[in-house]
């Protein structure tokens, strides 16, 4: 068995709670009948920035709060299934997902700027990465609207892996760190 390791990535991830996932996964599963093809599945968070090293968990907290912020006290919702840009491979991957209701500006947030090394410019809870050439089947995708208050910002490491000339993807998300649940408890 041949194996090739590609370097980690560290990406800072909105992780939303247990219960908002399951309604993912239920939209996640109407998809796979769509037949996109080579897709890859992707943990359902929404990736927020590219570091060049993972926040610590003081950091963590600080985003969890600026977050909480951002969406202004209110509920995180969903709107149209979009493809977006991700950074963390050679082979011009589409990220495929609900896009949240919330523009994320980290570094006008003070939440450690010297470690974003790529801001991702849409915050869309990702489903599959999806190739470019597979990004016009999208329009056929059913919408998902969706609404949670509870979610955790983390840290979130990814790797591609070669194993017998095919690639998958390895991830693990680090230690959450909870928003609050209003903006009285900052």
């Amino acid at each position: 068995m041949e194996t090739d390791k590609f370097k980690t990535s560290v990406f800072l991830v909105l992780v939303p709670h247990q219960d908002a996932r399951g309604e993912i996964r239920k939209h996640s599963q109407l998809l796979l009948k769509k037949s996109l093809s080579g897709r890859y599945i992707f943990p359902y968070v929404a990736p927020i920035a590219l570091l060049k090293k993972p926040f610590t968990p003081d950091e963590l907290k600080i985003t969890a709060k600026n977050l909480r912020i951002a969406a202004s006290g209110e509920k995180f919702q969903t709107s149209e299934t979009i493809c977006t840009h991700f950074p963390a491979h050679e082979n011009s991957l589409r990220l495929l997902g609900p896009r949240l209701n919330i523009d994320i500006d980290l570094c006008a947030m003070n939440c450690a700027p010297e470690k974003i090394k790529k801001q991702i410019t849409a915050a869309v809870i990702g489903l599959y990465l999806i190739p470019e050439t597979s990004e016009q089947q999208v329009d056929a995708v059913p919408q998902i609207n969706l609404s949670f208050r509870a979610a955790a910002a983390a840290n979130l490491f990814w790797r591609p892996v070669r194993k017998n000339g095919e690639i998958y993807y390895k991830w693990k998300i680090g230690k959450l760190s909870w928003l609050p649940r209003t903006l009285q408890k900052l």
